[in-house]
């Protein structure tokens, strides 16, 4: 029975959460000023890849990339890292696109995401960026990786 209240509570809350993210996908709301500041230090290829992002997209890693730089659980340098991931974790996005079916089928059903995680890394990894920084990008939506930076970073792109 607790098993059974403990699936019911965790579906409620992915339902709950996918709701709250449609609502941010229909009415995205982006600061394209601080967008372009944000990303104005990547190579222009990188910078090609994200402009391709919708509105959306590109709003919720401005969200991501604002809350890495206030958090308080980091230094300076692990600050500058999450940063970079922040702005890079979905650029995978630009070259995968999910069919709404699989969309929507995520809302219901504990369904993996990783079509966009696996292009991101490989991509990032063509481009010559640094080995910590791909396998992040590669695994940040699955769990168990015994990587402390990543799990604080995971947090921060669940509640962005």
């Amino acid at each position: 029975m607790a098993d059974c209240d403990n699936f019911i509570v965790w579906w409620l809350k992915r339902v709950a959460y996918r709701i709250w993210q449609f609502k941010q996908t229909v009415l995205p709301r982006l600061d394209r000023v601080a967008w372009h500041e944000a990303v104005s230090d990547l190579p222009p290829t990188v910078q090609a890849h994200l402009a391709s992002l919708k509105k959306s997209e590109k709003a919720h890693i401005l969200r991501v990339y604002r809350a890495v730089k206030a958090s308080r659980q980091i230094n300076d340098e692990e600050r500058r890292e999450l940063m970079q991931m922040a702005l890079l974790h979905d650029i995978g996005k630009a070259i995968i696109r999910s069919s709404v079916f699989m969309k929507v089928a995520r809302v219901f059903l504990p369904l993996g995401r990783n079509e966009h995680c696996i292009a991101g890394a490989r991509l990032l990894h063509r481009l010559g960026f640094e080995r910590a920084l791909v396998k992040r990008v590669l695994r940040h939506h699955t769990f168990d990786h015994g990587d402390r930076l990543l799990r604080i970073f995971q947090e921060i792109d669940d509640n962005s």
